[in-house]
């Protein structure tokens, strides 16, 4: 005999909804539904599983690929990092209906896929070559799909892209993990490519299209350079980019910025931003600057933007814009300058008519965001990295960059209609 059910309230809005304290009801995962409703609208997870071949035998198969694909983004976007939570998930209701192709009650009723059959998902997206170049392009697919559906499906009319490595922690004997010098960790040593409309990663406030998202990723190994591989990931991504924008530009880090990276952009035509290491022959440049005026300084300090001469280092094919940044700021507790003002040099692949040393100041400081956002899927969404394939491992890292795109559409049309950041 079944328990006679009280109704708490029903909601104005949708009076069909009703709000009780049965347990199958409960959920602090209701995001998914705007999680799905995204998803929908981009047709993202309909498009990949079209895509992807399905080894498995269809008269002896319950979940279908678009749904164990959901149950593993969705499951990932909410920061359920492991394989471990899909058997929690697969009884949330939010989640099942959610990731269910079925309409009406019937998903209430079912549970969702358990852990060895999302292991087993992993294993089909990993081992069949030509899903995983699917999953490949799915992070820039999902990028040209939301930037599209908001500008009418046209491509922005310039956009940016920022290449940066970052380390994943990995804790366990992982294939290619290895101890880095200079994170200190045991590591996975990924490189990533993200794109934003005009460079500015919240450019809707200043009336640009809306989108930015991460559109191609590798894994590497743990002890690898910063810029090994760099060349032929940035061919790959200025590929998968070029239906976001008419125009691209790229912005590197010190670690990428040398004469390889930059002969090759150049004879490309690709107009290019970065921070040069210094070296005694740019220290020789900047030395006539480096001199503080006669008097007390101001409370903020001070802040130079000096053009200098074109450089073109030994190995450099050509020569190019150089641009010497002088920062003067006092220390925050003590309120004094530091015995030596700091300075950075950057390399503009503009000429000055076409952008001025302030302007490109401006634009390689927007790289920031960038940075922040690498932070934010560390944080919030990560990768655990825990397989015995470093295939398996890459896989599980290009979803869970994915997994943060999707997200990131919501907020970025969260933050479009509210008029401010989120």
């Amino acid at each position: 005999m079944g328990e006679s059910r009280t109704w708490l309230f029903e909601p104005e809005f949708n009076r069909t909804v009703k709000v009780c304290t049965t347990d199958d009801r409960i959920t602090s995962d209701a995001g998914l539904l705007l999680l799905r409703e995204a998803d929908h609208r981009l047709g993202l997870t309909e498009h990949l599983a079209q895509q992807m071949l399905d080894p498995r035998r269809q008269d002896r198969i319950r979940y279908e690929l678009v749904e164990l694909l959901r149950e593993r983004l969705y499951a990932l976007a909410l920061g359920y990092a492991t394989q471990d939570d899909a058997d929690r998930l697969a009884h949330d209701p939010a989640m099942k209906l959610a990731v269910w192709n079925r309409t009406g009650q019937q998903p209430l009723t079912e549970r969702l896929a358990s852990q060895p059959t999302q292991s087993r998902l992993l294993d089909t997206l990993t081992h069949h070559n030509s899903n995983r170049a699917v999953l490949r392009d799915a992070l820039a697919e999902c990028c040209i799909r939301h930037l599209r559906a908001s500008g009418g499906d046209q491509a922005a009319r310039r956009i940016t892209l920022d290449v940066d490595s970052f380390p994943i922690v990995v804790h366990g004997q992982q294939p290619g993990a290895a101890y880095n010098g200079h994170h200190q960790e045991v590591v996975y040593h990924p490189l990533v490519a993200s794109y934003s409309v005009a460079g500015g990663y919240d450019s809707m406030q200043e009336g640009h299209r809306l989108g930015n998202g991460f559109v191609h990723a590798i894994l590497r190994q743990g002890q690898v350079h910063t810029a090994q591989g760099v060349l032929r990931f940035m061919t790959k991504t200025l590929q998968l980019a070029k239906p976001l924008g008419y125009v691209c530009d790229v912005r590197i880090d010190a670690g990428y910025l040398c004469g390889e990276v930059t002969d090759w952009l150049t004879e490309r035509n690709t107009r290019f931003m970065g921070r040069i290491k210094s070296n005694a022959v740019l220290d020789a440049r900047a030395a006539p600057y480096l001199t503080r005026p006669v008097g007390r300084p101001p409370k903020e300090g001070y802040e130079q933007i000096i053009e200098l001469e074109p450089y073109q280092a030994a190995s450099w094919k050509y020569p190019q814009r150089l641009v010497l940044v002088v920062v003067d700021r006092p220390d925050p507790k003590t309120g004094q300058l530091n015995l030596l003002p700091n300075y950075f040099f950057l390399i503009v692949g503009w000429k000055k008519e076409e952008m001025t040393a302030e302007a490109a100041l401006d634009h390689y400081r927007q790289r920031g965001t960038f940075e922040d956002r690498l932070g934010e899927f560390n944080q919030a969404i990560g990768a655990h990295l825990s397989h015995a394939d470093f295939h398996e491992n890459e896989t599980v890292l290009r979803l869970a960059l994915l997994a943060f795109n999707l997200v990131s559409a919501l907020r970025i049309e969260y933050e479009d209609e509210a008029g401010s950041c989120f």
